[in-house]
């Protein structure tokens, strides 16, 4: 058997990451670390202009393996997703993960996440796998307060200027020169 924490699909996306470096102004970002093994990713996303769906979302920094590859799952997983849809990507791939669910969430296709199934099986590798997702759903949060208080900036109707009456300007005598 295998070992299933270098699954081929896991190397591939360490190998060649999707989504790797900074979205294009994003409305938020947040940052996963792990102190233990000095794993440190940074998720940014940005919502569409109605703030319902995922429009781009990347990640950055250094990780594992593991921790690499997860993040770049999780990028071609939740992109174009809404964000309720992205926050049960990030609840399905904890379940997966933790084994606290055996099948996913309904209505999800886990294609290559399927192969972070295995990591249960090493309790110390969990954070690695769940690095980029936790802090995917920080960023979320982040975003949806960000929105949420953000001034409401839509143009104000347009009124005519006041305007004067006409006036004829002031004039001033005119100097007589003395010779």
């Amino acid at each position: 058997m295998t070992n299933p924490l270098y699954h081929d699909i896991i190397l591939e996306h360490y190998e060649f990451p999707r989504n790797k470096g900074a979205c294009t102004c994003p409305d938020a970002s947040s940052r996963g670390a792990n102190a233990m093994c000095g794993d440190d990713l940074l998720v940014s996303l940005r919502l569409d202009g109605a703030a319902d769906h995922v429009e781009e979302v990347c990640w950055d920094g250094h990780a594992c393996a593991i921790g690499e590859a997860s993040a770049s799952m999780m990028t071609e997983a939740v992109g174009g997703q809404d964000r309720a849809g992205a926050r049960r990507w990030v609840h399905a791939v904890r379940d997966l993960v933790t084994g606290r669910k055996d099948a996913p969430a309904a209505g999800l296709e886990l294609g290559d996440l399927e192969s972070l199934e295995g990591i249960r099986q090493y309790p110390v590798r969990i954070k690695c796998a769940l690095l980029a997702w936790e802090a995917l759903d920080e960023a979320l949060t982040l975003a949806e307060r960000a929105r949420a208080t953000a001034p409401d900036v839509s143009p104000e109707p347009a009124t005519e200027p006041a305007t004067e009456p006409a006036t004829e300007p002031a004039t001033e005598p005119a100097l007589e020169s003395r010779g």
